[in-house]
C-alpha cells in the first residue's frame, strides 16, 4: 500500500480546517452514532422475530416472480440462498418504497393489519439508527442526506482508516488552498461522490456513509496541484517498509487500480462510485482553481524543488570561494539573495567576499546593508558591531557612513554593552556635526548606560546634554525626573 507523505504540518500555522473536519468525523461516530450498533442489533432482532423477514421474503419472491422459491428451512436457517435474495430485497429501493406505499402487501391482504403494525414499529427502529436516517439512500436522496452521510462511519476501522488518508494529505491541500478554498473543495468532492453514486445506482436503497468520497476529493486536488512534481511515497508490504520519490501524479494510476480490485476481485460493500465521483470532483475543482490567478500558493508547492535547488547553489557558491573564484562567487551569492533579499547569512557571506577589494562599491555596499540590520537583539547588535569593528579597518579609502547610520550604531551600542565604541560614534558627532539633531539622543544613551557602572562618564554625558543641548527633549526630561526626584 502507498501513502503520500509530503512535509510535516507548520503548527505555526495549523491545518485548522483538517483538525475541524477529522473532529467532526470523530464526534459523529463517538457521540452521534455511539448507539447505532445496539440500535441496528435492536431492529434487525425485530424484523427477524416479528415474523416480517419471512413475510416481506416471500412477498419479494413474488415481486420478482422467483422461480426457485426458498424453502422453509432456508428461510429459518437463514441459508446462503436466502441470504442473498434478503440483501436484494433490502437494496431494492423501487421494492421498498412500493412496500411503504402498501402496494405490496395491500389492505385487505391477509395479515396486513399485523404485518402493517410491525412494519410501523420495524420503521421506527430503523430510524433510531443514524447511518440509516442520515445516510444517503440512492432510491430517496435528499439534500441532507447529500451531506451528512460523508460525516458518519460504520466502525472504527472505518473511521480511522479514513483519517490516516485524510490528514496525511489534508493537511498540505489546505496550506496550498487556504482554509476557505479548502473546505470547500472538500465539501464540493463529497456532493460528487454522493451524487454520482445516485446516478449509477439509482434504486439502491442502501444507504452509503463515510467520508472516504471527499477524502478521495482531497487526493484528486492534491494530484492535479503537484502533478508531475515529486513527492515522498511511504510504502509498506506487510512487514517491510520504506519510502521512494515519483511523481506525484502516480496516485492517480494507483488509487484506480485499487478501486478496480475492490469492485471487480473482492466481495465487498466498499462503495466504490463514491470513491470515484469524489475524485473526480477534487479534480475538477483543483483544474478550475489553476486558472485562477493566486488560488493555489505555487511557492508552497514548490517549496521543496526550491529548497533543494538553493542548497545545490549555494554550495556551488561556497565552493567557488574556497577556490578563490571571487567574482564568480560574488555573482552566485548574489543571485541568491534576490531570492532571499531578507536572508542575512547571505549578506554576510556577500560582505565577506567582496572584502577582498575593500575600495569597491560592492564592499562599501554589503557593509552598509549590514550596518543598518534592524532589529534590537543582542544577536542583531552583535553583527552589527563585529562588521562595524572590521569596516573601520580595512574600508579605502575610508568608511562610508551618515550621521544618522553613526548615531543608530551609537545608541545600539550602548544598549548591548559596547560602550566604548558607543562614545567613540557619539563624541566624533559632536565634534564633526555639533548640530546634528539626534545628538541629544545619543548623550542620553551614554548617560543611561553608563549610570551604575561608570559613575563619573554618567554624570560627564549628563551635563554635556544638558549644556550643549538645553532644549532638546532628552534634556527636559532629565530635568523632569531630577526635579521628580527631589521633589
Amino acid at each position: 500500500m502507498f501513502l503520500p507523505l509530503d512535509r510535516k504540518p507548520d503548527w505555526k500555522n495549523p491545518p485548522l480546517i483538517t483538525l475541524i473536519i477529522l473532529l467532526a468525523n470523530v464526534l459523529c461516530w463517538y457521540v452521534w452514532q455511539s448507539n447505532d450498533t445496539t440500535n441496528s442489533l435492536a431492529a434487525g432482532e425485530y424484523y427477524t422475530f416479528s415474523g416480517l423477514y419471512k413475510t416481506e421474503l416471500r412477498a419479494y419472491e413474488d415481486y420478482t416472480e422467483s422461480k426457485d422459491k426458498l424453502t422453509e428451512m432456508d428461510i429459518d436457517r437463514f441459508s446462503h440462498a436466502a441470504q442473498k435474495l434478503a440483501y436484494a430485497m433490502r437494496k431494492d429501493g423501487d421494492f421498498q418504497a412500493k412496500l411503504d406505499a402498501n402496494e405490496i402487501i395491500k389492505p385487505g391482504d391477509k395479515g396486513f393489519d399485523e404485518w402493517r403494525s410491525n412494519r410501523t414499529h420495524y420503521v421506527q427502529l430503523q430510524d433510531k439508527v443514524v447511518s440509516n436516517k442520515y445516510g444517503l439512500i440512492p432510491s430517496k436522496p435528499t439534500v441532507l442526506t447529500l451531506i451528512t452521510n460523508m460525516f458518519l462511519h460504520g466502525s472504527n476501522a472505518h473511521l480511522w482508516g479514513n483519517m490516516v488518508m485524510f490528514v496525511l494529505m489534508g493537511y498540505v491541500v489546505e496550506m496550498i488552498l487556504g482554509r476557505t478554498l479548502y473546505l470547500i473543495g472538500y465539501l464540493f468532492s463529497g456532493l460528487t461522490a454522493g451524487i454520482l453514486y445516485v446516478l449509477l445506482f439509482p434504486h439502491s436503497a442502501i444507504p452509503g456513509i463515510g467520508a472516504s468520497g471527499a477524502i478521495a476529493g482531497v487526493l484528486g486536488m492534491y494530484v492535479v496541484i503537484f502533478g508531475l512534481r515529486k513527492i515522498n511515497f511511504f510504502y509498506f508490504l506487510f512487514v517491510y517498509f520504506d519510502y521512494v520519490r515519483a511523481p506525484a501524479i502516480l496516485m492517480l494510476p494507483l488509487f484506480v487500480a485499487l478501486q478496480a480490485v475492490i469492485q471487480f476481485v473482492f466481495d465487498t460493500n466498499i462503495n466504490v462510485a463514491a470513491h470515484i465521483g469524489g475524485l473526480f470532483g477534487g479534480a475538477l475543482f483543483a483544474g478550475v482553481l489553476k486558472f485562477i490567478p493566486g488560488a493555489i500558493n505555487i511557492d508552497y508547492v514548490d517549496e521543496k524543488k526550491n529548497e533543494d535547488r538553493y542548497q545545490a547553489d549555494h554550495h556551488a557558491a561556497m565552493q567557488l570561494l574556497a577556490s578563490m573564484k571571487i567574482d564568480e562567487a560574488r555573482e552566485k551569492f548574489e543571485a541568491l539573495l534576490k531570492q532571499r533579499p531578507n536572508d542575512i547569512s547571505l549578506k554576510q557571506q556577500l560582505y565577506t567576499v567582496c572584502k577582498y577589494n575593500p575600495a569597491s562599491e560592492s564592499y562599501h555596499q554589503y557593509a552598509t546593508q549590514l550596518l543598518n540590520l534592524p532589529g534590537s537583539d543582542r544577536a542583531t547588535i552583535k553583527i552589527i558591531h563585529d562588521t562595524f569593528v572590521e569596516y573601520a579597518a580595512k574600508a579605502r579609502p575610508k568608511p562610508r557612513w551618515t550621521p544618522e547610520l553613526m548615531i543608530s550604531m551609537a545608541t545600539r551600542f550602548a544598549s548591548a554593552g559596547y560602550l566604548d565604541d558607543a562614545e567613540k560614534l557619539v563624541n566624533f558627532l559632536i565634534k564633526a556635526k555639533a548640530d546634528f539633531h539626534r545628538n541629544p539622543e545619543g548623550l542620553a544613551a551614554l548617560a543611561k548606560y553608563f549610570n551604575g557602572k561608570d559613575k563619573d562618564k554618567m554624570v560627564h554625558y549628563r551635563d554635556m546634554l544638558l549644556r550643549m543641548y538645553p532644549d532638546s527633549s532628552e534634556a527636559q526630561h532629565l530635568l523632569k525626573l531630577a526635579g521628580t526626584a527631589s521633589g
